[in-house]
């Protein structure tokens, strides 16, 4: 065995006491059995200011790597001197990179089509300091139920107070369930917020019930479901430019309201969100699948894809539980044209979450039933909802291009969407989305257009002078590289007017300024050039106004100004 020592100041006037500690595997500690594997020695002398820490390692490389293993499992260290020096004095993580694995960025997310225009070398060398999943402490690579209760206070999720983790859980329940049904706007905020998503969000995609006796009848305490959904409707409706003025919510001390920014308003709402349905405040499936799906529309940082992406899983389980994938009975519950509302509901945000987290769809068109065209169910449906829905079974046929094919075949040219393309005129006329109002318009066009985008998934670099020219009719290739462009400036025109703030309007800018970004490596005019200069500082402009709603928009215009100064 060697020993590896930190060395530190021991100056205390006892000497240099020492404490060992020996922690077993987690298989031989869950069986309450003498552990005879790899394991950690630790002493610590406790001095005034500082630690002297000394870790025993096993010499054989089994037991070296079943010691990472187990290293990778335990809690960051913190420091243990003086209390006030707990969180300036942290231990840093010895776990190297290699041994790390990272939230998995998809080929279709913002954040790796962004990525994906990084062709020097030197921003090759520099591409994983601008991902930013890779500076994310140990504690929030996985998040299983309450982990928050054992990070320390700077790595828990944004919007939830330090002391909303207790120790011992079931002694405290109660008081969870308080502090999280407290955290609410004031009812005159909270009628407007509800109000603004029934003109903003509910058109185009009817998640929510109203008719429901949890938002139908009065908030109950009694009823914890009343209080979730409408602070789920408040998650979903913040993220609108006319709700700013209703964000207030209780302080963490004092419980006087104050205005939020959006990002703020946000985290506290999904802290308080998460925590309640960890603790079971609701317990019916399909306030459940309502609660979950509305809680996608907030990421909230480097690890909120994963979330976005397991809340929404979780959403299409309870719906699958609840049986919403077959036909209503005649005595069901929930009536048949409730039931096709919510399962086109769901159709269309799962193909959302699939494209923006670049993780794959769940939803299958052959795992569930919806009636024909021509089906009163059908023809029941919103004219939002009706072109949404539409929209986002085309989605579904592009999201073939970004699976996981083999390398050979996406050689071979298979980046583009060989189908007829519809106008979106079309589309707008055969739902009759006349009635929406603008925003709600200019929103589904802006749906259109990254369709349209990511329609044309460009040839990597090195592997670009390697595609044979007769894989694709070089008519369809024209046509999808210049619908390719024009979609893009077309997203950067619709967002410098008002939209309805849908999860993919960040993920939307994104893609315009990563087209951008490509037009300035590919071009050889000066003045074609000089135009996509000026579409990359719009579309950093546009980032920069939904900073303080987004946080993918903060990431991807640090990210795109970092590409840009490379150029």
């Amino acid at each position: 065995m060697k020993r590896i020592r930190f060395l530190g100041d021991g100056g205390n006037c006892s000497g240099s006491k020492r404490r060992q500690v020996k922690r077993a595997c987690d298989s031989c500690r869950r069986g309450k059995r003498r552990c005879s594997h790899g394991h950690i020695e630790a002493s610590v002398h406790q001095g005034g200011d500082t630690d002297q820490v000394a870790i025993t390692t096993p010499e054989s490389s089994e037991d070296h790597n079943r010691l990472l293993d187990l290293n990778h499992r335990l809690p960051k260290p913190v420091s243990l001197g003086r209390p006030d020096s707990l969180e300036n004095e942290r231990i840093s993580s010895s776990i190297s990179p290699s041994g790390s694995v990272f939230p998995f960025i998809g080929p279709s997310s913002g954040h790796g089509l962004l990525l994906s225009a990084c062709t020097k070398p030197i921003m090759k060398e520099v591409e994983a300091e601008m991902d930013a999943t890779r500076h994310l402490p140990r504690s929030r690579a996985l998040r299983p139920s309450f982990q928050d209760m054992r990070a320390p206070p700077s790595e828990r999720r944004p919007g939830v107070a330090p002391g909303s983790f207790p120790m011992v859980v079931r002694a405290v329940l109660p008081y969870l369930e308080i502090e999280c049904l407290q955290i609410l706007p004031p009812q005159h905020d909270l009628d407007a917020l509800i109000q603004i998503f029934r003109q903003e969000v509910h058109p185009i995609l009817p998640i929510v019930d109203f008719s429901t006796p949890s938002l139908a009848d009065p908030v109950n305490r009694d009823n914890p479901a009343s209080i979730t959904l409408r602070q789920a409707i408040c998650l979903a409706a913040c993220k609108n430019a006319s709700a700013r003025q209703h964000l207030q919510l209780p302080d963490s001390e004092g419980g006087q309201y104050s205005v939020k920014t959006p990002r703020d308003f946000a985290d506290r709402l999904f802290g308080a969100l998460k925590i309640a349905l960890d603790i079971g405040l609701v317990d019916d499936r399909l306030e459940l699948v309502q609660v979950l799906a509305l809680m996608t529309f907030h990421s909230y940082g480097p690890d909120g894809d994963d979330e976005v992406a397991r809340l929404c899983g979780q959403a299409v389980h309870y719906a699958y539980s609840a049986g919403i994938h077959y036909p209503s009975r005649s005595n069901g519950r929930i009536s048949e044209e409730r039931r096709v509302e919510l399962l086109c509901s769901l159709f269309a945000l799962d193909k959302i979450i699939a494209t923006i987290t670049g993780r794959p769809a769940i939803i299958r068109s052959s795992d569930i039933y919806l009636p024909a065209q021509d089906d009163v169910a059908m023809k029941a449906l919103s004219p939002g909802l009706r072109l949404l829905f539409r929209l986002c079974q085309m989605l579904d046929r592009v999201l073939d291009l970004y699976r996981a094919w083999p390398p050979e075949e996406m050689a071979q040219g298979k980046c583009v969407w060989e189908d007829s393309w519809l106008e979106f005129e079309d589309l707008a006329k055969d739902c009759n989305i006349r009635t929406l109002q603008p925003p709600l318009q200019a929103c589904l066009e802006v749906l259109y257009h990254v369709i349209g985008v990511i329609s044309y998934r460009p040839p990597q670099v090195s592997t670009l002078q390697n595609i044979p020219s007769e894989s694709i009719a070089s008519s369809i290739l024209r046509s999808s590289r210049v619908r390719y462009k024009h979609c893009a400036q077309q997203i950067s025109f619709l967002l410098g007017s008002e939209t309805s703030k849908f999860p993919f309007i960040p993920y939307a800018a994104s893609l315009s300024l990563t087209v951008a970004l490509r037009n300035i490596q590919q071009t050889r005019l000066e003045s074609t050039k000089r135009i996509a200069k000026e579409d990359v500082e719009r579309n950093l402009g546009l980032l920069k106004e939904l900073t303080e709603t987004y946080w993918h928009a903060e990431s991807a215009s640090i990210v795109g100004r970092q590409i840009l100064q490379s150029l």
